[in-house]
């Protein structure tokens, strides 16, 4: 959590009359003790009411020599707070990092940590040279507790943003299929289903299967289908009245990326639609959303050659692909993404 400046105070650190790395210090040293207190459990305790440091260490097994100066350190950054030798959970807190908050934000703070920690060494020699590691889901494969949080991450926006997706695009008259590329939960597909009782979905993703997907939705498969292939290279239907990549581009190198929207053209019918959903580099919010955006690109192109790609360069790639590409429209749920829809032209 960023430390309490004064505007004075924030000037002197822009200015350059104050070392402003010290403030990325200090955030390292915050995620490090916020993972810790999650360990310990020192946040959910603190949710049933203010405790002393002692009954705290005596509630959560802690050492209190070593529980204080955790403390000292939650304090000074915003994440507890004491009054007449109490502690208790800030706001900020009790909204984002216990574990009964609607959403438990310090899942992703972990995942984010263990990221960058275990997966942006080499970072200077990959800029340096051009090439990226990548490698990013042969590693997550590995870590059966990140895995988790990240498909949980992934299902939790997909659950936020798709009733508005769903809202946006305008589906052709009498539309019966839709194709999902990439779209492993199937929550999008499943969004789209239920809106329009006529359509069925296909859901192409190469790490789900139907058993899975049917587990990871919590639902019936009903009338979705899953396919566990490369969306690169398998065999793609055609005549599909809507096909859509939601957050898909980004994960992909840009030739990739350029194939990826052509194969997608492809498998639409004269009048089709091709919906595009990603995070846009040039829009962001404020300024914090601006720089996750920018660290996010930076972590993509690291770890998968991808990036966070503008908003013209993927109309580019829509227009060489023969379709007709419409506005961008940002959604009010997420300010960061956008999405695009593009009609394929008439056959023939």
């Amino acid at each position: 959590m960023p430390v309490d400046l004064s505007p004075h105070e924030a000037a002197a650190f822009r200015r350059g009359e104050a070392p402003a790395p010290m403030l990325d210090l200090i955030g390292l040293m915050a995620c490090h003790a916020v993972r810790a207190a999650r360990s310990l459990g020192l946040f959910d305790v603190l949710a049933a009411g203010p405790l002393t440091s002692d009954e705290l260490a005596a509630a959560v097994g802690a050492d209190p020599g070593g529980l204080g100066e955790l403390l000292g350190l939650l304090r000074a950054t915003g994440y507890v707070e004491r009054h007449d030798g109490r502690y208790a959970n800030t706001a900020a807190t009790a909204a984002w990092l216990c574990s009964a908050s609607p959403v438990d934000y310090g899942r992703i703070l972990g995942l984010w940590q263990t990221i960058v920690e275990e997966q942006w060494g080499g970072l200077a020699d990959a800029v340096r040279s051009g090439t990226p590691p990548g490698g990013f889901y042969t590693w997550l494969a590995t870590r059966p507790d990140l895995s988790s949080a990240f498909h949980d991450l992934q299902r939790g926006m997909a659950e936020w943003l798709a009733e508005e997706v769903v809202s946006l695009v305008p589906l052709p008259e009498g539309g019966k299929s839709l194709l999902d590329l990439g779209g492993g939960h199937g929550l999008y597909a499943e969004a789209f289903c239920r809106a329009h009782p006529g359509l069925s979905g296909t859901v192409i993703d190469s790490a789900v299967t139907e058993r899975s997907a049917e587990r990871l939705t919590g639902r019936p498969a009903g009338r979705l289908t899953w396919r566990a292939a490369d969306v690169l290279t398998a065999d793609l239907p055609g005549e599909q009245d809507v096909t859509v990549l939601f957050n898909v581009l980004h994960g992909f190198a840009a030739p990739d990326a350029v194939a990826l929207v052509a194969r997608a053209a492809g498998t639409l019918r004269a009048g089709g639609l091709l919906v595009v959903m990603e995070s846009l580099p040039e829009r962001g919010g404020n300024p914090a959303d601006l720089a996750f955006a920018a660290g996010f690109s930076l972590n993509l192109w690291h770890t998968q050659a991808g990036g966070l790609y503008p908003a013209e360069t993927i109309r580019g790639w829509l227009e060489a692909a023969g379709c007709a590409a419409g506005p961008w429209q940002e959604l009010t749920r997420s300010p960061g993404h956008a999405l695009v829809t593009a009609t394929a032209p008439p056959r023939g």
